[in-house]
Formats: structure tokens, sequence, C-alpha cells
């Protein structure tokens, strides 16, 4: 997020950092970066040592399902793998209020400008790894009656700043998104769990790591047990010629966009100031209500 949370000070930030992680931490600094959780820089002697991670708790990553996946991709033993580091009790995800905070060691780097030529072999090493004892599998987050949801929440008040134009925006495409939920609910008859496979989840562009000379995949908090089109979507989406089923990565652009809609929704609905992430969150909603199918490109 590029907004300091309200609710956590930097000071509380350094007390949770120094109790699970490092007791010499001596200053951390928020970094307005990322989307969806709140990050800062940990520094020990004016060094930095650690990036710590604050998500909020949502259907798609609880704290359970943090502790899991951050606790999956550290027994990985793949060596473009950035995993979190765990407390000094062991644990991977530690609970801050109604929110659940994770570690990684500092990687000075850089983001790539474009996804790396390397990502399809990065990712079957990935998916021909057996999976971890914690991992989880994966499991839809979409409600089959999200337009209903959707219709309820049309009836309450929109009067925060960007409220009236995302009211709008669901208003107009409505029927839309109850034509995707539907294909979405067929679309996940066709899977096997018996054939899913450790998938990332997000293997994109902003999860790629250039340092020490090499690549790296980062961010591994949506890690699961999913068939492997859940992270070649993301090579389909970028135009590259990888063997896939065509109406699984059509089921996971359904999914993604769908839990994205009802998020957003939420989000504008609700009280807001109408800052840098506010108009994030209206673009990523006009974003999902608009854009053509990864198939239909």
């Amino acid at each position: 997020m590029l907004e300091r949370p309200p609710d956590v000070s930097d000071d509380e930030v350094l007390a949770v950092v120094r109790r699970h992680w490092e007791p010499r931490a001596e200053a951390v600094e928020h970094l307005p970066v990322g989307w969806g959780a709140h990050h800062w820089r940990v520094d020990v002697a004016g060094e930095a040592v650690l990036f710590l991670t604050l998500d909020p708790d949502l259907p798609r990553h609880t704290h359970a399902s943090l502790e899991a996946a951050y606790a999956s991709a550290a027994a990985l033993p793949l060596d473009f793998v950035w995993p979190s580091v765990p407390t000094v009790d062991g644990a991977y995800a530690v609970p801050v209020g109604a929110r659940t905070a994770s570690a990684t060691r500092w990687l000075d780097g850089t983001r790539p400008e474009a996804s790396v030529d390397e990502l399809p072999d990065l990712l079957a090493e990935l998916h021909a790894t057996p999976p971890p004892a914690t991992a989880r599998s994966w499991a839809s987050e979409i409600d089959p009656d999200l337009p209903h949801h959707l219709r309820d929440l049309l009836q309450q008040p929109w009067d925060a700043p960007l409220g009236p134009a995302a009211r709008e925006l669901v208003v107009d495409h409505l029927s839309q998104v109850g034509g995707w939920v539907r294909e979405h609910a067929r679309l996940l008859g066709l899977l096997d769990p018996a054939t899913y496979v450790v998938t990332h989840g997000e293997p994109h562009v902003r999860n790629q790591w250039i340092a020490r000379g090499r690549t790296w995949l980062i961010d591994w908090e949506s890690l699961v047990l999913a068939p492997r089109e859940r992270d070649l979507a993301t090579l389909v989406h970028e135009g590259r010629d990888v063997d896939h089923d065509p109406q699984v990565v059509r089921l996971f652009d359904l999914e993604w966009r769908l839990s994205e809609i009802w998020s957003f929704a939420q989000w504008l609905q609700g009280p807001h100031a109408g800052d840098t992430d506010d108009h994030t969150a209206l673009g990523g909603l006009t974003e999902e209500l608009t854009r053509p199918h990864f198939g239909d490109r």
C-alpha cells in the first residue's frame, strides 16, 4: 500500500519485530510499495536486515493460510525462492490485531522492467517439486451468490468520495458479473485435485526480483496446491507459447477478476478518504469490470 495504515504506528511495528524476529532492531521505515499489504524496512546498526509485511485479514489471506503458505515456501528445495524467515518461536506469521505480520531477509536488488525470460523454466521446476506437508489445497473464493451480494451492497449508501463513481460501474456491469459467476461455476467442475501441483499464485513481473546475479521469485503468500494453470495464466497473459488448458486458464482469470470486483466494491462502498490507495482501488474495479478475458485478447 502507498499510504500508511491509520491504526498501526512505526513504534508498534518495531516492537513486533523485536519480540518476534530481531531483538537488535533499531528502526523501521514504512515503504510505499506493493498493493493490499503494508511494508516496512527494518534496520540494525543502520543497515537493512528485514523486509516486514503486514497483511489485512481477508478471505484470500488469513493468518492460518499465510502461516501455511510461508512455511511451505521455506520448505521448498529450490534456489530461486526468497522465503519468509521464522520467528524466534518457529512460526512464520504473527497476528497483530486484525492483521498478520511476516518477514523476509532484506535483499538488495531491482524489479525487472519486463517478465524474465526464464520464468517458464522456474515455474516448471516449481510444479515438479514434491509438495511440502504444510501446503494447503486451492479452494475457490467465489460465492455463487455474488450477484445477489452485489445487489444488496447497492442498496447501501455509497457516499464516500469515490463511492458514486464506483456504484455506477457496478450497476452498469451487474448482469455481466452474473454471467461470469455462472461460467466460473461450470469451469470449476473440470478440476481434478489429484493433479494439483505447488503453485506460486502470482508469478508476474511484480513478484520477480533481480539480485545477486540471478532471478528470485518473491511474495509467496499465495502458495497452494492447485492446477498448474494458476501460474501458467501469467505466461498466457504475457503471450508466451506454453502448453496449457485454455478452459482452466479462463477459470483462474474469472477467479481473480470476480474476487477483485467484490473486494473493491466493498472497499469503495465503505468509508474512505479518496486518497491514492482509494483511487487505485477505483482503477482496479474499473479494470476488472471492463477488461477482456485472457482468451479474448
